[in-house]
């Protein structure tokens, strides 16, 4: 598929797509979907094979599973910019442990787990490279927990909601803006702000 040119640049922000060369991205873009999907929408559900991974381009998708008695536990919220189910196939789990549903309408980008890890076994810089991206990125969060651990409750609730008012809206490929907010309390209770328009 031809790779929007704002597409391009975000995913190029990405740390699994920044170690990407054109070629290899490209290579990976051709086997991708770009999906828009409605709100309560399913991506996938919870046991059905893991074959592809998400890019969000703008929106959110929860990522949830269904206790015993049929009660719906949130582990997490994907925004604009974010990946998600790239674990399964890192860790080569055939199934999807838990399952995806978008909670406001939302643009992504489907991709292949086997075009993806093709590209990483047939070339070992790139590999050692998205090694590096991600020692840097667990490497910030380390520190940021140990920031987080030295503030009070007023400290790190000032820190969780200034990221959230200053975020600025996507724009998709049709040239429309879009913000959806949510967060998850700590029961895993899912709470979604509605899609501000565009000003």
């Amino acid at each position: 598929m031809v790779l929007h040119r704002v597409h391009h640049q975000i995913l190029r922000s990405h740390h699994l797509f920044e170690p990407l060369n054109e070629e290899q991205l490209d290579e990976l873009m051709s086997t991708s979907h770009l999906l828009s999907i409605d709100k309560g929408e399913p991506l996938f559900r919870q046991g059905e094979p893991a074959d592809s991974f998400y890019f969000v381009i703008a929106g959110a998708v929860k990522i949830y599973r269904l206790t015993p008695d049929g009660q719906e536990k949130v582990f997490e919220v994907i925004g604009d910019r974010q990946t998600f189910a790239e674990a399964m196939m890192l860790m080569d789990t055939p199934n999807y442990v838990a399952s995806a549903e978008a909670i406001c309408p939302t643009q992504l980008y489907r991709l292949s787990n086997s075009t993806y890890m093709r590209l990483l076994q047939s070339n070992s810089r790139l590999t050692f490279a998205l090694l590096g991206k991600l020692c840097v990125r667990l490497h910030q969060r380390v520190n940021e927990i140990e920031t987080l651990s030295l503030k009070n409750a007023t400290h790190r609730v000032v820190r969780y909601l200034l990221p959230a008012n200053r975020r600025q809206p996507i724009r998709t490929a049709d040239g429309q803006a879009t913000d959806c907010r949510a967060s998850v309390d700590p029961a895993g209770n899912l709470f979604a702000d509605h899609p501000s328009p565009d000003r």
